[in-house]
C-alpha cells in the first residue's frame, strides 16, 4: 500500500498526465527560484541546498518530505537571516516548489496513491487555473505586448517609476503564495488521515521555534529585525518571515494545540506549544491573528453544543484569558500586542494610526475594478498600481500595499469573475468545515482546524493574508485536515463544475482581451518616453542600453543624447534606427567613439501622434559572462548620455 489514501476504485491520472505534471512541476520550481532571487543573492544557496533536499526526501518518500516542508516553512524568516538574506517572502515558495517536484517525481510511479475529495477540490482547481491566468494578465499589463514583439525590456509600470523586473516579481511571488497554498491542501487530501495529522503536527512544532526565536528577539540573545520598519515599530517577526505573519501562524496554531489536548495526547507538549504561541502572538504585535484566535472561539461558543467541543471551549478560553492579561500589561511596550491595542484606542492618535488605511485602499481597489469590470487588472497588479490609483484621487502616497482584504483584493485583480470563483470556494471550504465541526464525531484536531479555518476566511475580509506563504501554507494545511471525505457527505458534492469551468474559460478569454488591449505603442509609453534603458549608473551620469531600446518624444518634443561605444570586445557597434518599420538612421559607433542624435516628436497639433523611434545594435555584452569583476549579469550595449531630457 501508500502512503497516501484508500479510496479504491477512484480514477487515477495516466502515465502520460503524471509525467507533464512532473516536468510542469520542475518548470514551476525553476520560476519561482529564478524570480524570487536573482543572482549574487546570498542566501541563494543555502535556499537551493534546502530546495533540493526536500525535492530528494519527498522523491524517497513523499510523506516524510511533507513532514520536513511543514518543519521548515514557518521558520523560513529566520532560516533566510541566518543565511544572509534581508527578505524571506519567497523562501515557503522555493521550499514548497521542491517539494512538489519531489512529489510529482514519486507520483509518475506510485499508482496506488487515491484522493480522498473534499467538496472543496473543484473550486479550488477552478480557482487555481484562474490565478495562473490572472498572472499572465500581470505580465501582459507590466511587459506589454507592443513591447515583446519588438523585443523591448526594462518599461516603467507606474508614475513612481517602479521598473517592470519588480513588478513582475512581486505578481510571481502573490501567485506563487496562493499557488503554493492550493497545490498543498490538494496534495494533502491524496495523503490520508494519518499523513495530514503528521505534518500539522510538524507544523505546529516549527511555529513554536519561530515563537521561540522571537522570545529569544526579546531576550537579545538573537538578534533584532534586519527590516528598519520593523525594528522602528518594535514587533518581533521570530523565525517568520515577518511580525504579521508570526501573528497569522501563532494564532492559527493556538487553537489546533488546544484541540491536540483534548484528544488527551502528549498533553505536555500541547501545554508547551499553548504558552509558546501565546508568547509569539503577544511579541508578534498581530491583531489579524488575534482575531483568529478570538474567531475561532467566538465560533466554538456558538457551535459547542453541536460540536460538543467542550474540552476545546474551555481550552482556548483560557489561553486567551492569559493572553488578554498579558497584552493588558504590555499596553504600554511599542510593538507588543498589547500595545497596539492601546492604540487602537487611543483617541488623540490618528484614525491611520489607530486603525488602518483600508477604506483609502479600498476605494483605489474599487477604481482599478472600474477599469477592468470582468476580468480585474491581473494578479498582483493592485500593489504597483497603487500610487497611481490614489493620485487619482488626490493622495499623494509613494508605499505600495495590498488592499488590505483578500476579497477586494480579488474585485481588483481578477474581476467580477474571479471574486465569484472565489467565493465559490470560500463558501464551498465553510461548508466542509461547518460539516466537520457539527459532525457525529468529536474529533479535537480536525474540529479545531475547522474554525480555526473558518475564523481564517472571516479575517480574509479586512486582510490579503493568504498572500503570506508561510501563513498560507499552514491555512490550507489545516483546511485540509478539516475537510471531511466526500465520501461521507450527506448530500452529493459540489455539482457546478460546468459553472465554474464556464466562468474559468470566460475569465480567459476576457483577459486575453485586455492583454491584446497593451500590443497598443502608447500603452507601451504609458509612464516613461523609453524603453530598454538600465536607471543611471551612480555618479556616471550616463545609463546602459541593452541591444533594443527606444525612445518616443512627444510632439513637439525633441530629445539629444549621445551614444558611446565602451564596450570591452573592442568591435565597432552598428546602430539602426527605425520608425513604423521604416530605417530612420544607420550608423557605426567606433570602439571609445561617440555619436550624437536627436529624436525629434511630431509637429505640435491638435491631431499629432507621438512615434516611438526603436534602436537595435548589432552586439551586446554581459560582464560575467566575459568575466569581468564585479558579477554584472545585465545585457549592456551603448553608454547614453541626455543633454536635454531626464
Amino acid at each position: 500500500m501508500s502512503e497516501g489514501g484508500t479510496a479504491a476504485g477512484r480514477r487515477t491520472p495516466g502515465t502520460f498526465a503524471r509525467v507533464l505534471l512532473f516536468f510542469l512541476a520542475l518548470a514551476g520550481y525553476g520560476l519561482a527560484f529564478s524570480a524570487a532571487f536573482p543572482a549574487g543573492a546570498p542566501d541563494r544557496l543555502p535556499l537551493l541546498g534546502l530546495s533540493l533536499a526536500l525535492a530528494l526526501a519527498a522523491a524517497q518518500r513523499w510523506a516524510r518530505g511533507a513532514r520536513l516542508l511543514a518543519l521548515l516553512f514557518p521558520c523560513t524568516g529566520l532560516l533566510a537571516r541566518l543565511a544572509g538574506g534581508h527578505d524571506a517572502a519567497a523562501w515557503p515558495i522555493v521550499l514548497f516548489a521542491g517539494f512538489a517536484a519531489g512529489w510529482t517525481f514519486r507520483f509518475i510511479y506510485d499508482f496506488e496513491t487515491r484522493p480522498d475529495p473534499s467538496g472543496a477540490d473543484a473550486p479550488l482547481k477552478a480557482l487555481l487555473v484562474l490565478w495562473g491566468l490572472a498572472t499572465l494578465l500581470a505580465a501582459a499589463q507590466a511587459r506589454t505586448v507592443w513591447a515583446l514583439v519588438h523585443g523591448l525590456a526594462l518599461r516603467t509600470v507606474n508614475g513612481e517609476g517602479l521598473p517592470e523586473s519588480t513588478a513582475l516579481r512581486e505578481s510571481l511571488i502573490s501567485f506563487g503564495a496562493l499557488a503554493s497554498g492550493a497545490t498543498f491542501f490538494l496534495l494533502m487530501r491524496r495523503s490520508g488521515r494519518d499523513v495530514r495529522r503528521r505534518v500539522l503536527d510538524a507544523a505546529l512544532v516549527g511555529t513554536a521555534v519561530s515563537a521561540a526565536a522571537a522570545v529569544l528577539q526579546r531576550l537579545a540573545i538573537l538578534p533584532p529585525e534586519s527590516h528598519p520598519f520593523w525594528r522602528m515599530t518594535g514587533r518581533l517577526s521570530g523565525g517568520a518571515a515577518d511580525p504579521n505573519s508570526l501573528g497569522l501562524l501563532c494564532g492559527i496554531s493556538l487553537v489546533v494545540a488546544a484541540g491536540r489536548w483534548s484528544d488527551t495526547r502528549r498533553r505536555g507538549l500541547a501545554a508547551g506549544g499553548l504558552l509558546l504561541f501565546g508568547a509569539g502572538l503577544l511579541l508578534s504585535g498581530s491583531r489579524s491573528g488575534l482575531l483568529v484566535a478570538g474567531g475561532s472561539l467566538a465560533l466554538l461558543v456558538i457551535l459547542r453544543r453541536r460540536a460538543r467541543s467542550a474540552r476545546i471551549l474551555g481550552l482556548a478560553a483560557a489561553a486567551l484569558a492569559v493572553l488578554a492579561l498579558a497584552a493588558l500589561l504590555t499596553s504600554g511596550t511599542p510593538g507588543t500586542l498589547g500595545g497596539r491595542l492601546a492604540d487602537t484606542f487611543d483617541a488623540s492618535q490618528s484614525v491611520v494610526a489607530r486603525a488602518s488605511a483600508r477604506p483609502v485602499l479600498w476605494r483605489a481597489a474599487l477604481r482599478l475594478f472600474r477599469e477592468h469590470p470582468l476580468e480585474g487588472g491581473g494578479m498582483g497588479v493592485f500593489t504597483w498600481r497603487l500610487p497611481d490609483l490614489l493620485r487619482a484621487e488626490g493622495v499623494r502616497w509613494k508605499m505600495r500595499d495590498n488592499p488590505g482584504s483578500a476579497y477586494f483584493q480579488a474585485l481588483a485583480e481578477t474581476g467580477l469573475l474571479g471574486l465569484g470563483v472565489t467565493l465559490v470556494f470560500v463558501v464551498a471550504l465553510a461548508r466542509e468545515a461547518l460539516r466537520r465541526v457539527e459532525g457525529g464525531r468529536d474529533e479535537g484536531v480536525a474540529s479545531a482546524c475547522a474554525v480555526a479555518a473558518l475564523a481564517f476566511l472571516g479575517v480574509l475580509a479586512v486582510g490579503s493574508h493568504w498572500l503570506a506563504p508561510d501563513a498560507g501554507l499552514l491555512f490550507f494545511l489545516a483546511a485540509s485536515v478539516a475537510a471531511p471525505p466526500a465520501a461521507a457527505a450527506p448530500a452529493p458534492a459540489f455539482r457546478g463544475r460546468h459553472w465554474l469551468t464556464a466562468a474559468v474559460v470566460l475569465y480567459g478569454l476576457a483577459a486575453l482581451v485586455s492583454a491584446a488591449s497593451t500590443a497598443r505603442e502608447a500603452e507601451a509609453f504609458r509612464y516613461a518616453p523609453r524603453l530598454g534603458l538600465y536607471p543611471p549608473e551612480p555618479g556616471g551620469g550616463f545609463r546602459w542600453t541593452q541591444r533594443h531600446f527606444a525612445l518616443r518624444p512627444q510632439p513637439g518634443e525633441e530629445i539629444r543624447f549621445a551614444l558611446a561605444n565602451f564596450s570591452p570586445l573592442g568591435r565597432p557597434v552598428e546602430v539602426r534606427a527605425t520608425a513604423f518599420g521604416a530605417l530612420l538612421w544607420h550608423g557605426t559607433v567606433a570602439p571609445g567613439a561617440a555619436v550624437n542624435l536627436r529624436v525629434a516628436g511630431a509637429p505640435r497639433r491638435a491631431d499629432a501622434a507621438a512615434a516611438a523611434v526603436v534602436f537595435t545594435l548589432s552586439h551586446s555584452f554581459v560582464p560575467r559572462a566575459l568575466g569581468i569583476p564585479g558579477g554584472d549579469a545585465r545585457e549592456l550595449g551603448l553608454r547614453a548620455v541626455f543633454r536635454d531630457a531626464k
